[in-house]
This record gives C-alpha cells, sequence and structure tokens, in this order.
C-alpha cells in the first residue's frame, strides 16, 4: 500500500473509521435551496465525499436561521443550509442523507455549528432567548484593532449577563438535537467550538469572557459551560456515538495559547473522541496563496497531540498532498487528516490514493470560490478547478456517453483548451491540440513567476501533466487556421482562441510605453522605480503587489472604490488585503479615473474632480480583456460540429472557462 498510514482503519468507541481522511464540515455554498430538508444536490454532493474515501462526511445544516437573511454576499452565514430537526418531515431527509453516506461505509457526522436558536423547543419552553443573536454583535470589516477591541467589550458584557439556567438550558437543547441524530441514523456530532464564533468559544476565550465568577478567570472556570455541554451530548446520546470538537488550537494575542488548549481539551476527555485543530481565527483558517506554507497549522496540532490528550487528534487548513498527510500520520504529529477544499476539488481523492492515481488529484487553487465569488456576482455553487460542482445531482441528463470515437481538433493550449482535450480523451475520442506558441498555459504561464501564485501553478502544471500522460498529440509552435482544421478531416472541433489584454482609450497612452499585467508579473526587471498600475482590479492588485515586493514604489489607480472588488468576498479578500497592505512600497488609490498618460506621467481625477499627476517611470495596463470572438467564429465551419470555449467567448475566471470546456467536450 502506498500510504499505510493515511489508508489504515481504526476503530473509535466501537465505530470503523474505514482510514485516516475525514471531509470536515464544509459545503459548497448554495447548493441547498429554499427546502427545510437536504436537498438531492446536498445529498448527493455528502455521498459523493463517502464514495470518493472519506472516512467521515461532516454536514451541516442543523437550525442555522439563515434563511431570509440578506443578499448573500452581504451576510456570510446566509449560506448555510437551515433544516429543522424538530420537523419528521425534515428527519426522513436527513435519515436518507445519513444513509447514503452509510452506503460506502463512512461515519454520518452532523456539524453543530450554532447553539440552538430561539425556536428550538427547549429554548422556546425556556423564555424564547436566542443566544445566537445576543452573542454576535456585528463586526466591522474589515475589522481594526479598535473595531476588534469595541467587539470584544460588547460580548464580554453579553456573556457576563447569561445566567446558569440559561447555560442549563442551552446545554440541554445541545443534547436534545444531538439525541434525535443519533436516532435518525448519524453516528456522530462535531461542535463547533473556535474562532470565538459560538457562545461556548467565547465563554471559553478570554478576549470575549471577562467574568468574575465561577464561569470566568481561569480556564477551570472558562471552560465550566463548553464542558456543561459536551457533558450533556454524552450523556443523552450514550456511548454508540461519537463527538468531535473544533477548537482554535491558540488565539490571537491575549487569547488562550497552546497550553491552555491542552488543558481544556483533557477536560473534555471523558466526553470528546475527536478534536479537530483549527486557526485562531476563520479567514486564515482557509489559506490562500499568499500563505506560502503548505498546511499551516499542522505544529499546532502536533504541540495537542504531544501534550497527552487522549482523543484522536485532526489538522484543517490546506490539506491535500497525501505525501505531506502520510508522513505527518506516519511521524505521530495527528491522528487524522481534516479535509474540505481536497474533497471539493476531488470527490473521489481516497479512491485515487487507493488506486495508485495520485498525479491524477486535481490541486486547489485556494482562491475560496466555494464560499462564492465576488460581490459583484450572483451567489451560486462552484469549484475553480471542479466543473461537476453544482451540477451532481443532474449529471445523467446532462452528460450522455459518446456515440462513437472521433476525431478531434482543439485550437489553444490554455486551461479551457487542455481541460476539453483532456475530457475528450477521457471519453475515447482521437484528440490534437494545437498551441500557437512554444508552450502551454495559456494567461496563466505567468504564476510560474509569482510566489503567492503557487497553487495556479501547481494546477497549470496538472493540466499539461494530465494532456501529456493521455496520449493526446500535441502541435506547440503551430499557429492554427481554419484551414489546416479543414485539412485534417476532423470530425469535431473546439475552439479555445482566449483573448487579449485591453488597452483603455486614455489620452497619450499610445505615446506612453506600457506593459500589460501577466508580463509585468512574469518579468518585472525591465521597469522603472516609481510604476502605476492602471486599474485595481483583482489582477491589477496582484501586478502591483508582485512589482512593489522588489523594492519599486507602486501607485494603483481603481475607478471604482475598493481595491480588487471582483476578488472572492469570503475567506479570502480580507487575507489578499492584508498581503497587499503587508508591502510598504504599495500604495492603492481608489475612486481615480485615468485622465491622461504622458512620457513620465500619469494624470488622474480624484472623487472630487480634481486632477492630479503623479511620477510615472513605468506604466502597467490591467483594465481587462477582450475575447477574440472574430477570430474564433472564423473557424465555424472547420468541421461538423464545432464548438467556442472559454476566453473566445467572452473573457471568463478560470472556474467559467473549465465548465464551458467540460460541457463542450460532453456534447461530442
Amino acid at each position: 500500500m502506498l500510504y499505510p498510514n493515511l489508508l489504515s482503519p481504526i476503530s473509535v468507541r466501537g465505530k470503523i473509521l474505514k482510514n485516516r481522511l475525514e471531509s470536515s464540515n464544509s459545503l459548497p455554498h448554495f447548493l441547498q435551496g429554499p427546502e427545510g430538508f437536504p436537498a438531492d444536490s446536498v445529498i448527493t454532493h455528502y455521498a459523493n465525499r463517502a464514495k470518493g474515501g472519506a472516512a467521515i462526511v461532516t454536514c451541516m445544516g442543523i437550525n442555522n436561521f439563515s434563511r431570509g437573511s440578506g443578499m448573500p454576499m452581504s451576510l456570510d452565514i446566509s449560506h448555510f443550509p437551515d433544516y429543522d430537526i424538530y420537523d419528521p418531515t425534515c428527519q426522513n431527509y436527513l435519515a436518507q442523507l445519513a444513509d447514503a453516506i452509510h452506503f460506502h461505509g463512512s461515519i454520518a457526522c452532523m456539524g453543530a455549528f450554532v447553539p440552538p436558536h430561539a425556536g428550538a423547543p427547549l429554548m422556546k419552553e425556556g423564555g424564547g432567548l436566542d443566544f445566537v443573536k445576543i452573542a454576535n454583535p456585528l463586526l466591522e470589516f474589515p475589522p481594526t484593532p479598535e473595531s476588534e477591541a469595541r467587539y470584544n467589550r460588547q460580548v464580554q458584557e453579553i456573556i457576563a449577563s447569561v445566567t446558569v439556567e440559561q447555560m442549563e438550558l442551552l446545554a440541554k437543547s445541545y443534547a436534545e438535537q444531538c439525541k434525535i441524530l443519533k436516532f435518525i441514523g448519524f453516528d456522530m456530532t462535531s461542535v463547533h467550538m473556535s474562532y470565538r464564533g459560538q457562545l461556548v468559544s467565547k465563554f471559553l476565550s478570554p478576549l470575549t469572557n471577562a467574568r468574575t465568577d465561577e464561569f470566568g478567570g481561569s480556564l477551570e472556570n472558562r471552560a465550566r459551560f463548553p464542558l456543561m455541554v459536551l457533558k450533556a451530548i454524552r450523556e443523552a446520546v450514550g456511548d454508540g456515538f461519537l463527538i468531535q470538537v473544533l477548537v482554535s488550537g491558540e488565539e490571537p494575542v491575549g487569547g488562550y495559547g497552546v497550553e491552555d488548549a491542552i488543558a481544556f481539551l483533557k477536560l473534555a476527555d471523558p466526553y470528546v473522541d475527536m478534536v479537530q485543530v483549527r486557526a485562531p481565527d476563520a479567514d486564515p483558517n482557509h489559506p490562500t496563496g499568499f500563505e506560502l506554507k503548505e498546511t499551516p497549522f499542522l505544529e499546532i496540532a502536533a504541540k495537542i497531540k504531544a501534550g497527552g490528550v487522549k482523543m484522536l487528534v485532526s489538522s484543517v487548513g490546506g490539506w491535500q498532498n497525501p505525501e505531506t498527510a502520510e508522513k505527518a500520520i506516519s511521524e505521530g504529529k495527528i491522528d487524522l487528516v481534516s479535509m474540505a477544499r481536497a474533497w471539493i476539488c476531488n470527490s473521489d481523492y481516497g479512491t485515487l490514493l487507493e488506486d495508485g492515481r495520485q498525479d491524477d488529484i486535481t490541486p486547489c487553487l485556494r482562491c475560496n470560490k466555494c464560499h462564492g465569488r465576488s460581490h459583484n456576482d450572483p451567489f451560486v455553487s462552484v469549484c475553480a478547478v471542479n466543473p461537476l460542482i453544482g451540477i451532481e445531482h443532474r449529471l445523467d441528463v446532462l452528460v450522455s456517453p459518446p456515440k462513437e470515437r472521433r476525431i478531434v481538433a482543439v485550437v489553444g493550449g490554455g486551461p479551457a483548451g487542455l481541460y476539453a482535450a483532456r475530457i475528450l480523451a477521457d471519453r475515447g475520442h482521437s484528440v490534437t491540440l494545437y498551441e500557437a506558441s512554444d508552450s502551454l498555459g495559456g494567461m496563466i504561464k505567468h504564476s510560474d513567476f509569482v510566489d503567492f501564485k503557487w497553487p495556479l501553478a501547481q494546477f497549470k502544471s496538472y493540466l499539461i501533466r494530465q494532456v501529456q500522460k493521455k496520449g493526446i498529440n500535441l502541435k506547440l509552435n503551430t499557429f492554427a487556421t481554419p484551414e489546416l482544421i479543414k485539412s485534417e478531416d476532423c470530425d469535431a472541433a473546439i475552439i479555445a482562441l482566449g483573448a487579449s489584454p485591453v488597452v483603455p482609450p486614455i489620452p497619450g497612452l499610445e505615446n506612453a510605453p506600457f506593459v500589460f499585467a501577466p508580463n509585468a508579473m512574469a518579468d518585472p526587471s525591465g521597469l522603472g522605480q516609481k510604476v502605476v498600475v492602471i486599474g485595481g482590479g483583482e489582477v491589477g492588485v496582484e501586478a502591483g503587489m508582485v512589482i512593489a515586493a522588489t523594492g519599486r514604489d507602486v501607485t494603483v489607480l481603481e475607478m471604482r472604490s475598493e481595491l480588487a472588488s471582483d476578488a472572492t468576498a469570503i475567506h479570502y479578500r480580507s487575507m489578499f488585503q492584508a498581503a497587499w497592505e503587508a508591502i510598504p512600497t504599495f500604495k492603492g488609490i481608489t475612486n481615480a479615473k485615468v485622465a491622461k498618460a504622458e512620457q513620465g506621467y500619469v494624470t488622474y481625477a480624484d472623487v472630487a474632480g480634481a486632477e492630479i499627476s503623479i511620477q510615472a517611470d513605468s506604466i502597467v495596463v490591467a483594465v481587462g480583456m477582450r475575447s477574440k470572438q472574430a477570430e474564433a467564429l472564423s473557424f465555424s465551419d472547420c468541421a461538423d460540429r464545432v464548438r467556442f470555449v472559454g476566453d473566445c467567448v467572452a473573457p471568463a475566471s478560470i472556474q467559467q472557462a473549465l465548465r464551458a470546456a467540460y460541457a463542450a467536450a460532453c456534447s461530442i
């Protein structure tokens, strides 16, 4: 066996985990509709994780009170499912969800992400107190030290007001819900106690708990209420049910440290079977490319494991590389690996390992688009690198098997062309890919030269390897024309010509030497000391960061009210902003409309209309892309079946390009 530790089974409280791979509490946002029960899309998604090898599949959705709470992109909680565990008809669908997970020999777990709300029976009988609302005052975004201190003071006042009777009532309500989960077929619950987000974790943290009675002060006192909840759950479910806690391994300055986390877990040992060690805060727990460490929280988990807790220890955050996971388990640093995005990118992750196909694992871009796209986009469930996310439950309708083996030409070696060629080959077709340049990768080639683009560079290399290993005929340095494709007598063609950078109609720009952002990122050496980037979307800001990191003075001009407004809003933009703010020579100016460019200067109008000129030894342009639609349409009659995908249809994200490529390839 290639991964003898990672794939080895283990017994916990009479339950057998078929391996050490855990699917942590996660769900691509808005897979669930307004139904008060698990939709088919959700059941299929979680069942696929079990089918793909996850030993534990942790679901989300018990009483999250999230529906109807406003525009999704302005409020993170609105993505959560909202199942009524007290409704027998909902219980029926929850039982079907557990049964689908059990079908593949996996443990069905339901996350206790939030406390039971005021409508839960026990809470309603106790006076309708809604601990969720009273314990979550609004935290300003982006947070500042002042706003965080103000938030902590507000929470401290709330925590001080909670009575012992209210704590006992809440503990009983947690326990009641877990007892129902056990009755309808779930094997396990995962109690969220991280990031000072839930009432239990707010009690545990000295940042939010300033009580002076027996529930505040020392760790033992701060732990009383969380332990009350865990004890109540264990007494309600008995021995035949697993309990996991999700705990920040340490907190920010002023909070508890790893030694306190170990001490708390030792107190929880009688009730808890597993701990999932998380980050100090929610956003870093979903690491992006700006975090250069592969698994940034492993060492915290290792300290907890070495601290003598009896429960199984898992780590979350960045896990995907099976070599890293195997090593961590073999060295005794952790017992389990908890992954979320890895299962979204690869629902068959575990199966790939069992089959010795680890090279076929699709790398995660760490873009966090599974949490939603930008503020400017509709809130739908997507994965940048897995086009099946959001349509898994409809594949039998959307995709038909190929009727015959066909000869297919793919024009363009960017992400869309590469992915289309791979899917065509998987469907048994004979594929030739034409690329005008001497290398594959298209518009993401620059990722090889940017340190924080390392996930994208891995993905580009993966696409190229997939095309190379599947016997696809590659023709580099070949400028494909409609006549050339016609002469090859192809049955079908997929056109993925891409797009070209837009030159904005700025007076004087044509006479002022400029560089497009991808070229500047790939090689900034020819730029002057004072650099102005025109366009402060995601690409422009990234270009500015790369150039500023070389010691040059960079000013990014953006006409909208914020930089990188097209970046992923949830669990991404805050870390993106922290990364650019950490570069001293980077400066962003918003509400800036560029009026003219000339040799050595760029002039912009500020929000009041005043024109300001700034020095520009070099100008970098990042105002978008223009599709090569006309060129693409010239291939319309080069074969009986012609499909157009990617940027040549309209400038698109990698996610949109890959979905289009998958659909086009599946239509042939």
